[in-house]
Order: structure tokens, then sequence, then C-alpha cells
């Protein structure tokens, strides 16, 4: 699942903009796992993971890294036919013990940053002993958490000028808005498919966790409501997509405006998320 929304933009100049709101209490509690998440990236980068992370398909690869949100979500990212393939699901932790839902298991000490041994249990398979490099996401921020999407606000710009809000992101209810008033659109975009939530870890990475368990993956950086990123994979993003984005707080939500830049065009515009946190 390659930025299916992103792709839509790149087919018509958008412009998405949120309304006046009551700035409202914008404190946020403390995530579930803040004390215990982190990212582990194996020492050696020849650690072939056997394991079905999507159903029907077996996504043998080699094992890139492992991230534990502040939310309650980990992220397992691998190469797989010289591609970064990233799967997303929730974990429960006890002591030492990480339950991967979809995944499998794995224990390690997770009371300091540094090198570790990495019992790795995927599904099925037997345990493999890891070293890898252990990185506590001990920085704090209302940002580093997960959230989910409320809402996504689409302006289209072209002959005429239409506007929607969409409970979530379907991504076909989008493509059917967009057909609507005249652009083309791919037509080969899953049932059901959607956007279910975005993730900033303290360990600066940003991941889209689409609703058929796939992922994309960024390194991030900000300061104040300015915001860069960029994508783990070149081949996740598209050259008219910019490395820019926004994040404010605006009646207890989180909002994401990303900007965009159509190549060899003046089209410019931004896709906005509405975000609720998680936790």
């Amino acid at each position: 699942m390659k930025k299916i929304l992103f792709a839509l933009v790149a087919l018509l100049p958008l412009l998405v903009s949120c309304g006046k709101q009551d700035r409202g209490d914008n404190t946020f509690s403390e995530p579930r796992f803040v004390q215990v998440a982190g990212q582990l990236v194996p020492l050696n980068n020849n650690i072939m993971v056997p394991t079905s992370l999507t159903k029907g398909s077996d996504l043998t690869g080699i094992l890139w890294s492992i991230e534990l949100t502040e939310s309650g979500l980990y992220a397992v990212s691998k190469i797989v036919q010289n591609r970064l393939v990233v799967r997303m699901g929730d974990y429960s932790v006890n002591n030492n013990v990480y339950t991967l839902n979809g995944f499998g298991t794995m224990e390690f000490d997770n009371s300091t940053p540094g090198t570790v041994d990495l019992h790795l249990t995927p599904s099925g398979s037997e345990t493999m002993n890891v070293p890898a490099k252990f990185a506590k996401a001990a920085k704090s921020d209302p940002l580093y958490r997960g959230w989910t999407i409320d809402k996504t606000r689409v302006t289209v710009k072209g002959w005429t000028t239409a506007s929607a809000d969409f409970v979530g992101c379907d991504f076909n209810e989008i493509a059917d808005f967009i057909r609507k008033n005249g652009h083309k659109v791919p037509d080969d975009i899953k049932p059901g498919l959607a956007l279910r939530s975005v993730s900033f870890t303290g360990t600066e990475k940003m991941f889209f966790y689409y609703s058929d368990g796939s992922a994309d993956a960024s390194t991030f950086q900000y300061n104040g409501s300015n915001f860069t990123y960029t994508w783990d994979d070149d081949k996740m993003g598209f050259t008219f997509l910019t490395d820019k984005a926004t994040i404010e707080y605006l009646d207890g939500k989180c909002i994401l405006s990303i900007n965009a830049s159509i190549e060899n065009s003046t089209t410019s515009g931004s896709v906005t998320f509405v975000m609720s946190p998680m936790d």
C-alpha cells in the first residue's frame, strides 16, 4: 500500500484546510506503553524472518527493525525482494516478554538502551537469538503516540471548486468524490481500504497504518509546529510530495497538514487529517 490517498492528490490540485476552532484543553495523558517503547535494530543485516503478516501471503524477508510505539502498536519492517515492507498490529507486554499479535513473541531486557539479546519467535517458527541495538523512546512530547483518523477534509480545485469532509479516511469514498467532480482516479483500490491511524514515536519514526495491516514508515524531525520527514523507502513517496508538514493541536485534536507540489507545475496543495489520541 503506497500512499493511495497521495496518489489521488497527484491527479488533481488539492487545497485542504480546517476551520477555526476553540483551542480548548490540549493536555494529553501519558500513553500506556511509554515506559517500554523503543526501536530494535538487528546488528546483523542477514536475519531472515519467516512469517505471514498478511492473509494468504508469506512475507519471508530480512528483518530491518521492530518498533514498539508508545500507544501499544508495533511495526515490523523487513526487506522483501529489495523493497521495505512494513506491517503493524497491537502488542502487550508482561515483564520483558512482548506478544506481537499477528506476528509472534519476543523477549529482551528493556530496562536500558544499548545492545540486547533479542529472543524472537515468529508464529509457527523456532526461536531466533538476535543481537540487536535497542533505542528507548525516552523523549516526552504530546505528539509521540498513536492518533486515530477522525476526519479527512478535501477541497478539489480545477475548473470548479468542491469540498467535502469524510469520516475517517476511506480511500474509495474519497475516490468517488473525486470522480464525481470530473477527475480520474485509479479503479483498483481495495474495498474498505482506509488509513486507520498515524503514529509518531520518540525515536522519530512516523507510521501510516492501513486497515489491511500494511503500513508506510518515515523518519521525521519537528520544531514547534514545523514538521519535516523522509520516507524510509524512496518508493513509498512521490516526487510531488514535499518534505514539509505542520502539526497543531485544536480542541484536544492533532491536526496534521502535509504539503504537496506537483512536479513541473505551479499546482500545490495539502492533505489534512484531524486525529484523536488513541489512549
